[in-house]
């Protein structure tokens, strides 16, 4: 009996580089699999030693996209080794803040680190831009940036790094595989939207500096609190936070979720999706603090 070993390394498209071994028998069977992480950054050693009120400044560094994550689980693991309780201000702050990484998180993960593994960039070149803009209603009763004009504005762009042999960051891609299910118009949509995600999460990354100071690695929590006391006073600051907010929400409620509905319907019946595959639990956490003891559902 023939067996083969494949590897991959790295797996990309996450946060921290991963190495997959398999080894295969002549059906394609999975026999052995072996999985290693090839990035240790070690800030656990740095850590030791250390001012614990300090901690969470130094495990945010674990990562320049879910930064807030890593800062305030570091900051509550303190806080609860020292039985300390932050005010309920204190905490919906961090709803605040929590709120802002969540709605910034999502959409890029869906266009910018894995939206290429299933919208073919050079097949919406041959879209037609009416028809996309008409596929866009299906999905959504006021669609984003897909009208006819919008579409042949993005297409032009697209077009320019092709004409120049060199497609930017749509490069080294696996277009034309049979594996990719959206039509040229579908393609389109994805694309224009994938743009109009690059300009968004520059938005909501704003909104997590309005009370983090900065983005990404803010370094307003501490122990026991917050310490952007000023701008949680000042309602412009609210009122800056409340604008962006609405227009990421904009984005998330007429682009992303759409193009959802519309990947779900076009991979629905994918088997490499779908084969011994389920979902029979679902992990839930209560995650946003909304008021005393009353969390978001």
């Amino acid at each position: 009996m023939s067996e083969q070993r494949i590897i991959i390394d790295p797996i990309t498209r996450i946060e921290g580089h991963l190495r997959i071994e398999v080894v295969v028998d002549e059906n394609n069977v999975v026999k052995e699999a072996y999985s290693g992480s090839t990035l240790w950054r070690g800030i656990e050693q740095v850590v030791k030693g250390r001012d614990p009120r300090d901690a969470g400044f130094f495990m945010q560094r674990i990562c320049g996209v879910c930064t807030f994550s890593h800062y305030r689980a570091g900051i509550m693991a303190v806080e609860d080794a020292l039985g300390i309780t932050p005010p309920l201000n204190a905490q919906l702050t961090r709803t605040l803040m929590n709120n802002a990484l969540y709605m910034h998180d999502h959409p890029v993960h869906f266009y910018q680190l894995h939206g290429l593994d299933w919208a073919d960039v050079v097949s919406a070149l041959s879209a037609d831009v009416h028809k996309a803009s008409d596929e866009a209603f299906k999905y959504c009763d006021t669609p984003y940036a897909t009208g006819a004009d919008k579409l042949k504005e993005v297409k032009e762009r697209v077009e320019a790094f092709v004409k120049k042999g060199n497609l930017g960051p749509f490069a080294n891609a696996y277009w034309g595989h049979p594996t990719y299910k959206f039509t040229p118009e579908q393609n389109l949509i994805v694309l224009s939207h994938y743009l109009e995600c690059l300009r968004i999460q520059r938005t909501v990354a704003q909104m997590m500096a309005i009370f983090g100071s900065k983005n990404p690695h803010p370094q307003s929590l501490t122990v026991g609190g917050v310490t952007c006391v000023m701008d949680l006073l000042d309602p412009a600051r609210l009122g800056e936070y409340l604008t962006k907010f609405q227009e990421t929400a904009d984005f998330i409620n007429r682009a992303y979720y759409p193009d959802l509905v519309m990947a779900a319907k076009a991979y629905g019946s994918e088997p490499s999706v779908l084969k011994d595959v389920g979902v029979p639990n679902l992990f839930a956490y209560d995650e946003f603090l909304v008021g005393r003891n009353e969390y978001l559902i």
